[in-house]
């Protein structure tokens, strides 16, 4: 299976759970990603990746016109659920592949990505597409691994055990290197801690009894050195470690 079937096999089974995490619906983190996008009231805003659609619909209380694309159809019907109770009709969500967007070129003010970019197969591609339909902004949110790269690999792999669709969290100079690569220009960076609970995160991803075992093992073994780089801890006999995440302002050259 591939790593975008996969993806579609992950987030079409596990929708409903994907939809409720924290690290998703968090409303105080949405409103700061659309506030330090600088959007205005007429501005078009594709969200790629959208899943259950929680920033679009949130830039769309801000602009004029919102497109969502997702792979996976049980996220694009979360999604419309949401979009329901909103009331927003400036929100249009569309069954789409990041690399191979159906948009003219400069079709957008702003292209966004919240929380997908590590499920890219291939993302020098993906960020090709979204420059390419952007005529002013792209924002990409996401975790960030350690820019050790021992560190990083054993953060890697613990997620790919936690998640078969994972492909990468990238550290912060590759994901730079890959903008700059594509062309535009990082204007703001911004770094937010996201405490995550174990038991939380192994649900969410619907991994089964014996593999979350294995990755509790892994992890607890790692807070004598931090060697995956998540400062996990217990607390109150509570597995939990935190998310470095990022959200990246890139303007595109003209």
């Amino acid at each position: 299976m591939g790593i975008k079937e996969s993806a579609i096999k992950q987030f079409g089974s596990r929708a409903e759970a994907y939809s409720k995490g924290n690290i998703f619906v968090d409303g105080v983190h949405l409103s700061e990603i659309v506030k330090r996008s600088g959007v205005t009231k007429d501005y078009r805003v594709l969200d790629v990746a959208t899943g259950a659609g929680f920033l679009a619909l949130e830039f769309a209380k801000n602009a004029q016109t919102v497109i969502g694309c997702d792979i996976t159809r049980n996220m694009l019907m979360k999604a419309i659920e949401k979009q329901d109770i909103s009331g927003l009709d400036n929100t249009g969500l569309l069954l789409s592949d990041v690399e191979s967007l159906p948009f003219p070129d400069e079709s957008f003010d702003i292209v966004s990505c919240r929380f997908a970019f590590h499920h890219f197969p291939d993302p020098g591609k993906a960020l090709a597409e979204m420059k390419r339909v952007c005529k002013k902004r792209m924002i990409i949110v996401d975790g960030v691994s350690s820019e050790d790269r021992d560190k990083s690999l054993f953060h890697n792999h613990i997620e790919k055990l936690r998640d078969p669709s994972h492909v990468r969290i990238y550290a912060l100079r590759e994901i730079e290197k890959m903008v700059k690569e594509n062309g535009a220009v990082i204007s703001e960076l911004t770094h937010r801690d996201i405490p995550q609970d174990f038991g939380d995160w192994i649900n969410r991803a619907g991994t089964d009894a014996k593999q979350a075992k294995v990755i509790e093992g892994l992890m607890r073994q790692s807070m004598n050195d931090d060697s995956t780089g998540l400062r996990v801890k217990l607390e109150n006999g509570r597995l939990g470690f935190t998310y470095d995440t990022v959200i990246l302002i890139a303007a595109i050259r003209g």
